[in-house]
């Protein structure tokens, strides 16, 4: 079997491998593992014959995110080796040193890898140094192809085909046994005028989540501000500096930004008679969460905190059919109209805001509670809401 694979030549994050020829066996060995697993890698087997070699070099040199370098003594013999990692040092590559042998770097070569992000020791087999190359954090989730990369060019055509004669087929069947009418003017006047009985309406159900796309899932989120970044990491267990996607958040159920600092619930947040909020006790100061344009990913949230935050618009909040549980506490917010569209929304926390006018929240049906501070008085919402209004510190 030819030991070589194809390399990556797409858009998408990618490594550039830089390795010596002489040692391509050790090196082709490795990295075939990590291709097989998913990665997307780049090493010069891509550049075609009679193409300008230095040219391609650094045209995939320039668009790859990360560098992994097989550390060698022919490694650092190697002239090309050694353009390829000035050219890396030049932009700023982040590099990670794997050592093949027990090599000696000598002035030039400590230079170029003094950035280098971490160094792999010498490791026995293929096997293990691809598990070290994982285990090192280096090579982040960012890299990995995702299931559209997997299917054979041509197949997404013909499952989309496919796809469609199915569904033209199942159109055309309801059609015909009568299951589904495309022309609701066709349909008798007894079933126009037929109508939800009241006590049908009350017991209508909540709307299920939609679930992302399987491909969407795998979009990295782009967050508006780091404060957010960091409870989100925290919150899903994930490294600081590896990138989060939108289908990691799809399976948060609970997030609490509060201040500059997070919580792992609400009832570690309080505040004192005179506004200040704490976390376990500690005084927080106003965090920096301004735009919430990520938080419709988190489709699976019941309770969620954005508590002394400098909010405005909220309306990317009305998409959380399932949240539960809402603290807008010591947060600028004014205007809460956008809440009117949670469903599931049984205790709202609005204590030290500037909320006055509660009615928005009188269409509610699940609504119980809503917190509130001395300093918010006079209130108004209707006479006859079915939830209760606490006075809280």
């Amino acid at each position: 079997m030819n030991r070589f694979f194809k390399p990556y030549e797409g858009t998408r994050p990618f490594l550039f491998i830089s390795y010596a020829h002489r040692q391509s066996e050790e090196v082709v060995s490795t990295i075939r593992i990590l291709h097989e697993k998913g990665w997307r890698l780049w090493y010069d087997e891509g550049i075609p014959a009679g193409s300008d070699w230095p040219a391609n070099i650094a045209q995939h040199m320039d668009r790859c995110e990360r560098v992994i370098f097989f550390l060698s003594a022919r490694a650092m013999e190697s002239p090309n080796c050694y353009s390829e990692m000035r050219t890396a040092f030049r932009m700023k590559k982040p590099v990670l040193v794997v050592r093949l042998e027990d090599a000696e770097k000598d002035a030039r070569w400590q230079e170029i890898l003094a950035g280098a992000k971490t160094e792999i020791p010498i490791t026995p087999s293929p096997e293990a140094r691809a598990e070290a190359i994982l285990r090192s954090g280096f090579v982040t989730r960012r890299f990995h192809r995702s299931w559209t990369e997997s299917i054979p060019k041509g197949a997404l055509g013909l499952i989309a085909s496919l796809a469609f004669f199915l569904a033209a087929a199942g159109a055309l069947g309801a059609l015909r046994s009568g299951l589904w009418n495309p022309f609701p003017a066709a349909q008798t006047s007894s079933a126009l005028q037929e109508e939800a009985s009241p006590e049908e309406e009350e017991e209508a159900e909540i709307p299920e989540v939609v679930d992302l796309g399987e491909a969407e899932r795998y979009f990295a989120v782009e967050f508006p501000d780091g404060d957010q970044e960091r409870a989100i990491h925290a919150a899903l267990g994930i490294p600081a500096g590896e990138d989060i996607f939108r289908g990691d958040l799809a399976e948060l159920e609970e997030l609490y930004l509060c201040g500059n600092m997070t919580a792992k619930s609400l009832s570690k947040v309080t505040f004192d008679e005179d506004g200040v909020c704490r976390v376990n006790g500690a005084p927080v100061i106003e965090g920096k969460v301004k735009n919430l344009s990520v938080l419709p990913y988190a489709v699976r949230l019941t309770k969620l905190g954005l508590i002394c935050q400098p909010l405005g618009n909220i309306s990317d909040l009305n998409s959380h059919v399932l949240l539960q549980e809402l603290s807008l506490a010591g947060s600028t917010v004014e205007d809460i109209a956008a809440l009117e569209d949670l469903p599931s929304l049984e205790v709202l926390h609005l204590e030290h805001t500037g909320v006055s006018d509660l009615s928005a929240l009188d269409s509610l049906p699940r609504l119980k509670t809503v917190t509130v501070s001395r300093n918010m008085l006079p209130l108004s919402w209707s006479g006859d809401a079915g939830f209760a209004v606490v006075l809280v510190p």
